[in-house]
């Protein structure tokens, strides 16, 4: 068998199969991109629900601040409570949809020469069904002397 005078003995000829390194390379960038942006879009889908949360929060923390506030105007008008308990279906503006429970109890004192009424007010404001991802409900408490 002739020789190559050009293949020294030991040499071997150089192999054609370097190009996959370039294409394992490329699949391997490719699966970092997607793995990042499947991350950065679960996190903003995660801080939009957690503003979401803060603000139906806020507009239930008002409702049940309107529980109180009912509650108090009644009490004024009538010298007592309302009713032990009264349900509010709020219509209006942003606290549309929210269901406000409102309890009271009154308890009557002498302090000096005069009758006085102490009320004891709870208001519970929610929305949405419990146990579904968007339900929120919030407690107010309040105390007042007539």
């Amino acid at each position: 068998m002739p020789r190559d005078p050009q293949i020294k003995s030991g040499d071997r000829p150089k192999s054609r199969s370097t190009g996959g390194f370039a294409l394992i390379a490329a699949l391997a960038l490719l699966v970092m991109l997607g793995s990042t942006g499947a991350i950065m879009l679960r996190l903003s889908s995660q801080q939009q629900a957690s503003g979401t949360a803060t603000i139906m929060g806020a507009r239930a923390q008002w409702a049940a601040q309107s529980g109180i506030e009912w509650a108090l105007h009644r009490a004024v008008a009538l010298d007592s409570c309302p009713a032990a308990t009264s349900v509010l279906n709020l219509t209006e503006g942003v606290l549309s949809g929210f269901t406000v429970t409102v309890r009271c109890t009154s308890s009557q004192h002498v302090e000096g020469s005069e009758e006085r009424t102490s009320l004891s007010i709870r208001a519970e404001a929610s929305w949405g069904t419990f146990g579904e991802r968007d339900y929120t409900y919030r407690e107010v408490r309040a105390a007042a002397v007539l």
